[in-house]
Order: structure tokens, then sequence, then C-alpha cells
């Protein structure tokens, strides 16, 4: 963990809604009985054929995923995949901060709330924490990666020809350029860079930074992450 997140300047972020993907970032208050700001409210749903990953920024949640049952607290990265049933519960003091997306963004089955058939509550969701060594999972619909950059480090430019990217900033702070556009990402900021957009990123900070690399494959390529187009 970071330090404590502001909640409103949390939820303040934009959501995300694009072709590929959506998001945002979730909040759920002691005594709520679901997220803040969601609009669905109290709604145990599956996607089908499309993943939903969450990264705990803060508090904890016990989470329900096919066939398992956790509690995941500041750090843990999981992978809930398609056609799995999944449903949160609030399990701790403090206000939660999970910031979700889920992709491909299928525009007339978003997600389902009934007619659930055994296999989507079997199975477990893969998941590992950003502050140890283990790797992120990754599958079919998000291709995960924890990078660091040293202070005035650059990395690669980069460019994807049929593939969004989302920046989550775990530490540290980022100085984002996406051609003529440049901004700076504190941490526990995101942004969605489009497919076709160039972009570069560097350690604008004196310590080193920590981001979350989540690349959405295409929803028409059946295996995208095995496609790499980057200059």
């Amino acid at each position: 963990m970071t330090g404590t997140i502001d909640p409103q300047a949390w939820i303040a972020q934009p959501a995300m809604l694009a072709e590929r993907v959506r998001g945002l970032a979730l909040m759920w208050s002691p005594g709520n009985t679901w997220f803040d700001n969601d609009w669905l409210g109290p709604t145990p749903h599956a996607h089908d054929d499309a993943t939903e990953i969450g990264y705990m920024a803060q508090g904890q949640l016990e989470i329900e995923v096919g066939g398992s049952k956790r509690v995941y607290g500041p750090g843990d990265f999981i992978i809930m995949p398609p056609n799995k049933y999944h449903n949160y519960w609030f399990a701790c003091e403090d206000t939660v901060c999970f910031f979700v997306a889920v992709g491909p963004n299928h525009k007339f089955r978003r997600l389902r709330t009934k007619d659930f058939t055994p296999d989507y509550h079997e199975g477990d969701a893969p998941h590992a924490n950003v502050f140890s060594d283990d790797p992120l999972p990754s599958n079919e619909h998000f291709e995960v990666a924890k990078v660091t950059l040293a202070p005035g480090e650059t990395g690669n430019a980069a460019f994807f020809q049929r593939r969004d990217r989302i920046i989550y900033v775990i530490s540290g702070t980022a100085q984002i350029q996406m051609q003529s556009l440049g901004g700076t990402l504190a941490a526990n900021r995101y942004v969605h860079i489009p497919a076709t957009t160039p972009h570069q990123i560097r350690n604008a900070g004196y310590d080193p930074l920590v981001f979350l690399s989540l690349i959405v494959t295409d929803p028409d390529t059946a295996h995208g992450t095995e496609i790499r187009e980057e200059d």
C-alpha cells in the first residue's frame, strides 16, 4: 500500500468506456452494502466471453469467483475469468478503493445476472500481490506486467495497432506522452491509451516508478496476446 487514498479524489477519476475495455475506480464505504459508485447496485454477475481484472488499492474485500472465495487486501491483483460468477463482501474497517476493468467491452452483453449453469461456479481466480516478486497473471484478454523505471528513466516508445493499454501507477510519478499530449500520473491514478496511439512513459520523480501495464487484446482476435506490434 502506498499511503491513504483520498476516496473522493479516487472516484473522481474518469471511467473508461471504449470498444475494447471499460472500467472505473470503485469505492466501498464502511456501513454500505455495495460499492458507493456502482450504478448496478448489489448485483452478483458474470461476464460472458470477457475478463474482469481487479486491483485492490486500499482496504479488503472478500471476493467469490467461480468456485473460489478469499479475502484480498492492498496490492492484490486478481483475474476473474470469462463465464465465472463473482460476488463481493466488505471485509475491513477502512474505505475500499478497488480498480476494475472488463475486456472486451461487448456492447450488447456486458454482464449476466441470471441463468448461471454449474460451470459458472467452478474454477479459481488467478491472483498475485504487486508488492511481491510473484509474476502477475494474464489471460487471453489482458496481458499484464509490472514495470519499474528508475528516476529519470524513460521506457521504450510503444504503439499497438489493434490493442488498447491501461497504465496504472502503483508508486512514484509517471510522465505520460501520447502523441502531442502529455501529463503526469501520481500513485493510484490511471490512464487509458487507445489502440494506434504512440506513447512513451518516463519516471518524472525522485523515487522508482512502478506501474501496471494492462494490454487489452483485440475483441476480434482469439489470441491477441500472441500478436505484438511495437516500435
